[in-house]
Order: C-alpha cells, then sequence, then structure tokens
C-alpha cells in the first residue's frame, strides 16, 4: 500500500500541474484576436521574437520565426487604444536585419490568419519592414554573434559536408543541400542532420571528464558542468530532443553532485514530467516523442542485445548495433506517423555513422568557442570535422540510391498495433529473466517478422511483374514529385526525374531504360528535378528540355552542372516547339519565349501535348490557374477540332493542388487522369477540390500514392493499365 501512495503521489501532482500549465497557455485563445485572426484581418502590434528567425523559403528570401503578441491596437471609433496581449504565433517576412534575434521587440502590421487546431500557435501572420523597439538582450546578442563567427569561418571538405558539421555542432541546417536531407531521411540518419539528445551527452561528458581531471572538489566539477550544459543548449536553440537531454543530464549530475548513482530510467522520467508541464505541447512533438522513445530503448534493450550478439562478433560492433536496433525498435511506432515502412538500410547506417558524431561534435564545439579570437584555427578544426561528416555524407548518398529502400509495414490500427508488439515482444526477450516470458517475446517476434516479410515478399513479386506489360506512359512513383517516361518504337521520353536520386532510378531500371532521347524538365522545383543524378546514372542522354525561366535556386544550377557533365544538349521549351517519340508527336503548349507573362517558376512549367495514333496526352507540370487560363485562351492553336477523336489522358497539374482551371479540364473532358503525388505529404495533394472536379468530367483517376507506378498502353479497346502497387 505505500508503495502504490509513493507512486500515486507523485503521478496526480504531476498530472495536476500539466493540467494547470496546459489551461495557463490556451487562455490567449480566448481574447480578441481570435476575430483579428479568424477575419484575416490586418493589425498594428508590437510582438517579441521568440527565437532567431530561419531562412524558409530561398525562392523569395523568406524567413520563419515563433513570436509573442505583446500588445496591439484597437480602433474605437474616432479614439485609438492599445490593448494587452499575450498570444504565439508563426511569424513570415521576406527580409531580416541584424537585430531581429530572440528577445527583440518590433513594431508591425500583421496580416494574420488562425493557425490550425492542434498546434501551439495561435496565428500566422506576416510582416514586412518591422520597427525595432527593444533589442535583444545582452546575452541573445552575445550568443548570435557566437554562431556568426562559427558560421563565418565555417570551411569543409565539400558544401556538403560543412552543412553537416555546422548542423551536428549548432543545429544551423541552412548549409544543407535538400538532397542531402532526403538521403538522410531515407536511411535514418535525420537526427545527425541537427543537433540531438546525443550532442547534449557528448558535451557534457568532455566537459565532466576534462574538470574531473583538475578540480577536485564534486560539487564544483558538477556545477560548472551543468554551467556548460546550459551555454550549449543557449548556442543551438532549445529544440525538444536537446531541452530533454539536458533536463536528463541535470538530474544526472545533481545525483553525481550528492555523491548517488542516478537511475537513467528515472532521470529520463524526471525529464519528461518536467518538460511536458513546463510545456505540454511538447506532447505532440515528434521530435520530442522519438528521442524519449530512442533513448528509452537505449536504456531497456542495448544491454541485453549487447550481451548477447557480443559473444559472436566484437564488442565494439555489438555495441554499435545494439545501440543502433534498440533505438529503432522502439522509435518505430512513432516513425510510422511519419513514414510508411521501415527504411532498409537504417540499422548498417546508424552503424557507420554514430562513431563519427562525438568526434565531429568535439571539433565543432571546440571550433565554435574559439571562432571569435583565432578564425584561422576555427577555420582549420571545422575543415577536419568535415573530413569525418563526409564519410557520412557519401554513406547517405549510396545507401539513398541503392535499391529496396524501405521494407512494407501495415498501415493503420493494424501496423501501429503490430509496431507495439515488436516493441514488447523485444522488452519480453532482451529485458526480463524469465523463461516463459523470453519463449513470448521470441514467439510474438517471429510472427510479426514473418507476417511482415510475407506481405513485403508478395508485393514485391507483384511490382515484378507490372512493368513486363506493352507500355507506352509509365507515371513512376517517386513520393511527392513528378516522373513520366514516354516508349514508342524504341524511342524513350522521360518529363521530370522527382525528388530523390534512388527512386527515379529504381523506376527507369526496373523498366530497362538505358537510353534517353528526350529528357523534359518542366521547372526547377526541387520535386521535379531533384533526381537528375539518378536519371542520368549509367544512361545516355541525348537531349534535355529546360523551362526558359530565370531561376537562380540552387536546384537550377545544380542541373545544368550535371548536364554539362554528361555532355548532354539543352534547349529552352517553348510554345510552338514541336517532335517526335518514335510514333508519338509532340508540341510544347507553355511556356512562351523567354517565359514571357509567366509569374513565377510554376507558372512558366513546360506544358505538352503528345499524340498517337490511338491517345492523346497532355502534361501539365505544375501550371497553376492562370497558366491553364492562357492554355485555355490559346486553344486554337492547338486544340485545333478538339480532342475527342480518341482517348485524352491528363496528367494532372502540380499533384493535384487545387489551384485548377475547371473550364480548362472541362473542356479537355480526359478520360484517364493521372496524379503524381507522394503518400501522406504535408501539403493535402491531392485537394478534393481537384478530385471532384476530376470526378464530374468522367475521368478514372489513378494515384501514384494508391497504386505506386502506373503502366498504360493502348489496345483497340482502349486504354489498358497495369499497377505497381506500393512497398511501403
Amino acid at each position: 500500500m505505500r508503495k502504490l501512495f509513493r507512486f500515486l503521489v507523485p503521478a496526480i501532482v504531476s498530472l495536476a500541474l500539466g493540467l494547470t500549465s496546459f489551461i495557463l497557455q490556451l487562455q490567449p485563445r480566448t481574447t480578441d484576436l481570435q476575430v483579428v485572426a479568424t477575419n484575416f484581418a490586418e493589425i498594428e502590434a508590437d510582438f517579441e521574437f521568440l527565437d532567431t528567425p530561419q531562412i524558409a523559403s530561398t525562392k523569395f528570401r523568406g524567413y520563419r520565426a515563433a513570436f509573442k503578441i505583446l500588445r496591439y491596437k484597437k480602433d474605437s471609433g474616432s479614439t485609438e487604444s492599445w490593448i494587452p496581449a499575450s498570444a504565439f504565433g508563426q511569424l513570415s517576412m521576406t527580409e531580416v536585419e541584424s537585430w531581429q534575434m530572440r528577445g527583440a521587440v518590433a513594431r508591425c502590421n500583421l496580416t494574420s490568419k488562425p493557425a490550425p487546431q492542434g498546434t501551439r500557435f495561435f496565428l500566422y501572420a506576416s510582416c514586412k519592414n518591422p520597427q525595432l523597439l527593444k533589442k535583444a538582450p545582452t546575452q541573445a546578442q552575445l550568443i548570435e554573434n557566437i554562431r556568426s563567427s562559427f558560421m563565418a569561418n565555417l570551411s569543409g571538405l565539400s558544401e556538403e559536408s560543412a552543412g553537416l558539421v555546422a548542423g551536428l555542432a549548432i543545429g544551423e541546417t541552412s548549409r544543407i543541400p535538400e538532397q542531402l536531407a532526403n538521403d538522410m531521411k531515407s536511411v535514418s540518419l535525420t537526427h545527425l542532420t541537427a543537433v540531438s539528445g546525443a550532442n547534449c551527452a557528448i558535451v557534457v561528458g568532455v566537459i565532466f571528464f576534462l574538470l574531473k581531471r583538475r578540480i577536485a572538489n564534486r560539487s564544483l566539477v558538477c556545477l560548472l558542468s551543468a554551467f556548460g550544459l546550459f551555454l550549449y543548449v543557449l548556442i543551438v536553440g532549445p529544440e525538444p530532443s536537446v531541452l530533454r537531454a539536458a533536463v536528463m543530464a541535470l538530474a544526472v549530475i545533481f545525483g553525481v553532485s550528492l555523491g548517488r548513482k542516478a537511475a537513467a530510467e528515472v532521470a529520463l522520467a524526471l525529464s519528461i514530467c518536467v518538460l511536458l508541464i513546463a510545456d505540454p505541447w511538447l506532447a505532440t512533438n515528434f521530435g520530442f516523442a522519438l528521442s524519449v522513445a530512442a533513448t528509452l530503448g537505449i536504456l531497456l534493450l542495448a544491454t541485453g542485445l549487447t550481451e548477447r550478439l557480443s559473444r559472436r562478433m566484437p564488442k565494439w560492433l555489438a555495441i554499435s548495433i545494439s545501440v543502433a536496433l534498440a533505438a529503432q525498435v522502439f522509435c518505430l511506432p512513432v516513425l510510422l506517423h511519419l513514414q510508411s515502412g521501415i527504411a532498409s538500410y537504417a540499422i548498417p547506417a546508424n552503424v557507420i555513422a554514430e562513431p563519427l558524431v562525438a568526434p565531429i561534435t568535439v571539433l565543432a564545439m571546440a571550433a565554435c568557442s574559439i571562432a571569435w579570437l583565432w578564425p584561422w584555427l576555427a577555420s582549420a578544426l571545422t575543415w577536419i570535422a568535415s573530413a569525418l561528416a563526409q564519410i557520412i555524407v557519401f554513406m547517405a548518398h549510396e545507401l539513398a540510391a541503392a535499391p529496396m529502400q524501405s521494407i512494407s509495414w501495415p498501415v493503420g490500427f493494424l501496423g501501429m498495433a503490430m509496431a507495439l508488439g515488436l516493441v514488447i515482444s523485444f522488452v519480453l526477450f532482451f529485458r526480463f529473466e524469465n523463461h516463459r516470458l523470453k519463449l513470448l517475446g521470441a514467439a510474438l517476434t517471429m510472427i510479426l517478422v514473418a507476417s511482415v516479410f510475407g506481405g513485403f515478399g508478395h508485393k514485391l513479386q507483384s511490382q515484378h511483374k507490372w512493368s513486363g506489360q506493352p507500355w507506352q506512359i509509365v507515371a513512376c512513383d517517386v513520393g511527392q514529385g513528378d516522373a513520366l517516361v514516354i516508349r514508342s518504337a524504341g524511342f524513350t521520353a522521360v518529363l521530370d526525374v522527382g525528388k530523390t536520386d534512388a527512386l527515379i532510378n529504381s523506376c527507369l531500371d526496373s523498366l530497362g531504360i538505358s537510353n534517353i532521347d528526350l529528357l523534359v524538365l518542366t521547372h526547377f522545383d526541387l520535386d521535379h528535378v531533384g533526381g537528375i543524378k539518378g536519371a542520368l546514372s549509367s544512361r545516355q542522354v541525348r537531349t534535355a528540355m529546360l523551362s526558359p525561366f530565370e531561376d537562380q535556386r540552387w536546384a537550377a544550377s545544380q542541373v545544368l552542372e550535371n548536364l554539362d557533365q554528361h555532355g548532354v544538349q539543352v534547349i529552352d521549351g517553348e510554345v510552338g516547339m514541336t517532335g517526335a517519340i518514335g510514333e508519338i508527336s509532340w508540341k510544347v503548349l507553355s511556356p512562351h519565349h523567354n517565359a514571357i507573362g509567366s509569374e513565377d517558376s510554376n507558372d512558366a512549367s513546360i506544358a505538352m501535348l503528345f499524340s498517337s495514333a490511338n491517345f492523346y496526352l497532355v502534361t501539365l507540370a505544375d501550371l497553376g490557374e492562370k497558366g491553364q487560363m492562357r492554355l485555355a485562351q490559346e486553344a486554337d492553336t492547338w486544340l485545333g477540332r478538339g480532342l475527342d477523336d480518341r482517348p485524352l489522358i491528363l496528367k494532372v497539374a502540380h499533384h493535384g493542388s487545387a489551384d485548377q482551371f475547371p473550364e480548362f479540364i472541362e473542356a479537355l473532358r480526359p478520360d484517364l487522369a493521372l496524379v503524381s503525388v507522394g503518400k501522406g505529404n504535408s501539403y493535402g495533394h491531392p485537394t478534393k477540390r481537384t478530385m471532384d472536379l476530376l470526378e464530374l468530367s468522367g475521368a478514372q483517376i489513378l494515384r501514384t500514392d494508391e497504386s505506386g507506378s502506373i503502366a498504360i498502353w493502348a489496345t483497340k479497346a482502349g486504354l489498358a493499365y497495369s499497377l505497381a502497387g506500393r512497398l511501403d
């Protein structure tokens, strides 16, 4: 009874404190600002930056920051009054001044809109030319100067490795190319692109070790270690995983200062309680959940796994595999909300990468601490760190390009139940000494693994069959992106290459494509051109057609560089250009010469009409409503007597976004609509509005997020298709 009482009291107190904190944080949502946000109104307000603005869009020089409205101006007839407020939001801006950092207070006319339900923010707002009212505190300016000095003296073996060093050291991800970030995500190395809990442990461990050798007083060593940890958190920022690790480390340090051995599980539980009381919204943060799950998995499973694996391999390797496997197993229930399937190369990737994290972090933090005084030495240290980071970069690219990146896992309630079952089975087998519990854990693990791999094998067999059809058009499943392949009489055209090298390379390999006669890159959004290396890999490309829109983004320069390296002839696509792919003729419908009249990259997308004896194909890339209106107005130049004499296939614009011109789709009346879209994408594509519009037009709709890659060919009876199905 006493044990139960000792458990219930802390639990009830923690719950009461957490609920009180949550209620207090919800209060600002009941202010008059509710009406302002709901009506998308503009208000003049004073606000405080809660963090330093970060780059959100290189295309439009966009920045984003969390902010807190302190007061706002309200008109009351002929008078104006300033109303105190305390509402949190997310601010977007086009330019950032040197004073815009955590703690600075500014005034601006905010154009607002309500934030989605279930988020910590009350509203979203945009601001142009804010006026400084109060500078950031001295400590915030000092921290920002330290970060700026480090970034100014950052050097590396390559741009990618230098960016990775910055991410690991101070959480600055702006220098990490999107392609590298995507490749690391595909092999479950995302936690290495920014500061994580492991970095906190490394920093505290190094500080404690160095101080202990010079200072005999244990309490003073612990105090200085805690202070060093505090400074590190200030420099890297209060990311959820960093906060979890910092509070947990403080609990351990406090226990050591009292001469007691702190239980890691207790420290983890304490950190969870403290942080959720302080900020209940962390309960909805995936970064926090993954950090907790990974730490718990390592604490519960790593020792048992290491003990068994070390019997058959060197202990250092056993430890690396055990830590990676334990973290992956416990993170699986959370990861299934973020991705479908299991990353096939997660364990080997983490085993190789993790030993490199500690030296990279130590070298980078040493460089950060001396960048002010000795910039040349800081530059040298970051270069050495980047040489180690280059190993991670190389591995991420190679594994991301390897086949079979993911293993299928059931979705929905069944998938979640199976993931939790796997966690329980591992705990039963590796944590308990009871023989029956171990047998139960082993049996449950074998059943779950057999079920998953059985389903995966069936889908894999189906995938090998689909590409054997006499296809003429294939919509490759490249996730949230576009990639279309057209074949006729031994000639091949590829329209866009998706976002990642591995996906387009895998699709083209499965189709047996070794030569590309015409490569059309409709515009330079990364989800259309990011996989350029994968498309060019081991293939001959004769001609590449590009949008004539002057695009200054990184992706545009990278594409041109890759095409030049492979000796590909490059031409600009514009209205009126014609040609043929075997027996299929093509015509460019948009954009005009030098992209005249196009407002942005999407509006300058290359739209085309393909005509064969048995079908028409209209491809719209990311052309929005204005561009489609332009096509409709110019229809007499390409529509002629109409496209009703044979089936029409429409590659739906912009992954089925709402930015469509209904009258244009109604005029086309497609028989088959292809939607190239990623499963569970964050954009809400395809939208219900566009799906309803296509259904009203009478089109049969095929989507890559539901069916995987889609092969289409013409028969005497009409169009036929084959679906690859999904492996994730």
